[in-house]
């Protein structure tokens, strides 16, 4: 049975039991069981560039299906459209494929194929798209979506960049679009929200549906038709409120034709919820060169983040090599979200070794060979006078500290010496942390020997010393705290002639003699947001 990929949730270990059975004694539900075709009434083939995928699932009601499958033919637009093959569906002959489902137990989503026009389809040209289910065990049932290629085009407008909002306060966004296509959107349009963490929508219309998950938003149905040309936006705009300690994050919607193909992560289920109060309308507003199709925005409140920098001491003989953790705690009341953007965008820390030392650590392949996680600081070098690191946590919530573990050489003794780690925000997204007397703290030294020695060969560290990278992180589950990948290229060691030393894809061998390995970790600390 080929695999068709599935997008509604479905209990599967109750959809293997059922099926199970099932096969054991298909004649027992044959009588009762159905076959149910999903498929789109329209699809809109522009006269340039590509269609979208084809939307169509298939559910069988009442009991299980055996040895389902689709026929789906789009012949009727010969010369007007060329068919892409998607999925696991195959083809059949010109503009036809197969989708083989199998046992169907529940509903099963299947992507075909999407169209593209040729040089001769023009706007206007019409087709059709038909479907052919059968089973060897329920009746045959058919199906059919009008094709046209031009049709009505959606564009949103985007949302402006907003700040300065207040932790925990609200805000609002209204939703706009433009038809540019060449043809109405005449059943009405579709609009879906999709919001990132740390935002709750209000659910004020009785023509929305709300998810039980605020990030997923929210979609709204409107059944004026839509004019080629016409622009509008909502009658009132949406609610938002944010969290205490969100700072920042991101609001987005799509909008397309009642019956034309939807979003791939749409799925009208995961929106139980339907609003309370007046309907959400429309609005005629002129059009213009705004409407870029793309109703994206971000936002930024005016929380602010305690970052504390986190040292340690160096102790040991000179000629020794020993470990030290050194990293940035954050302390709120600010959460650092950043699972929807990069992971350095928390901002990093600045490592200053003390006089007498040498930093050489650098990632190294783990105990089963592996490469070694990845190392979040520059230059990736030894002997650096500063590091950079970055503290690449997509998830830095208040309590959450992130840490790299570096190997110090102990070169000399050099009374009062002191290194440092500085805290630095990222400039576009700040922290804005109002302490600022710990943002940096000391790596003070205690070390024992003569203050002119030089390190001794046999004094060198044993190939097993590492240094790990370790994050503390939140106990969300999301493992927005782990660091994970290879090293890209270990840190870089020069000997005393130039030559650049490597051994291995990460191991790193120092003037000196010290040979050692770095590896990196992530541990999240117990606790709740």
């Amino acid at each position: 049975m080929l695999t068709i990929r599935r997008t509604w949730r479905t209990a599967a270990a109750a959809a293997f039991a059922t099926a199970a059975m099932a096969v054991a004694t298909p004649a027992a539900h044959a009588a009762s069981t159905t076959l149910v075709l999903d498929a789109q009434e329209n699809y809109y083939l522009p006269t340039e560039g590509e269609g979208p995928n084809l939307d169509l699932g298939i559910t069988a009601s009442g009991g299980d299906a055996h040895d389902v499958s689709v026929a789906i033919d789009a012949s009727s637009l010969a010369g007007k459209a060329t068919m892409v093959v998607t999925g696991d569906c195959v083809s059949t002959g010109t503009l036809r494929v197969r989708c083989d489902v199998g046992p169907l137990s529940g509903k099963e989503s299947i992507d075909p194929f999407f169209l593209k026009p040729t040089a001769a389809a023009k706007a206007g040209d019409t087709g059709a798209i038909t479907y052919t289910a059968t089973a060897s065990d329920t009746a045959t049932v058919t199906g059919k979506t009008d094709v046209l290629v031009g049709g009505p085009k959606l564009v949103a407008r985007p949302y402006p960049a907003l700040k300065g909002i207040a932790p925990g306060g609200v805000f609002e966004r209204t939703p706009a679009f433009a038809d540019t296509g060449t043809a109405p959107a005449d059943k009405g349009v579709m609009l879906l929200v999709q919001d990132s963490e740390g935002v709750s929508l209000a659910r004020d219309h009785s023509n929305c549906h709300y998810s039980d998950q605020a990030e997923a938003g929210a979609w709204c149905r409107f059944d004026a038709p839509v004019a080629p040309g016409a622009a509008y936006e909502t009658d009132a705009p949406l609610r938002y409120t944010a969290a205490k300690d969100t700072m920042y994050g991101y609001n987005t919607y799509v909008v397309w034709p009642v019956g034309g193909s939807a979003p791939d992560s749409f799925n009208p289920s995961d929106f139980p919820e339907t609003g309370t109060g007046a309907p959400l309308g429309l609005k005629s507003v002129a059009s213009g060169s705004g409407f870029t199709g793309s109703g994206y925005g971000t936002f930024a409140t005016t929380q602010h983040a305690d970052y504390q920098a986190l040292a340690d001491t160096v102790e040991g003989k000179v000629g020794e090599t020993v470990s030290i953790t050194l990293g940035v705690r954050n302390n709120g009341p600010g959460w650092m979200n950043f699972r929807w953007m990069d992971a350095d965008n928390s901002g990093t820390f600045v490592v200053t070794p003390p006089a007498g030392t040498t930093i050489t650590g650098a990632p190294g392949p783990d105990e089963q060979g592996d490469p070694g996680p990845l190392w979040n600081c520059t230059p990736r070098k030894a002997g650096a006078k500063s590091y950079t690191c970055d503290i690449g946590s997509t998830d830095f919530r208040p309590g959450d500290s992130v840490t790299q573990e570096f190997t110090v050489r102990i070169d000399r003794v050099v009374p009062g010496a002191r290194g440092s780690v500085r805290a630095v925000e990222n400039p576009e997204y700040p922290n804005r942390d109002d302490d600022a007397a710990n943002d940096t703290a000391a790596i003070a030294v205690k070390a024992t020997g003569s203050a002119t020695s030089s390190p001794s060969p046999s004094a060198s560290a044993s190939p097993s010393a590492t240094a790990t990278a370790t994050a503390t992180a939140s106990p969300s589950g999301s493992g927005a705290g782990t660091s994970s990948g290879t090293t890209g290229g270990g840190l870089a060691a020069t000997g005393a002639d130039g030559t650049l030393l490597r051994a291995g894809a990460a191991v790193l061998l120092v003037a000196g003699g010290a040979l050692v390995l770095l590896a990196a970790r992530r541990s999240r600390t117990q606790g709740g947001r």
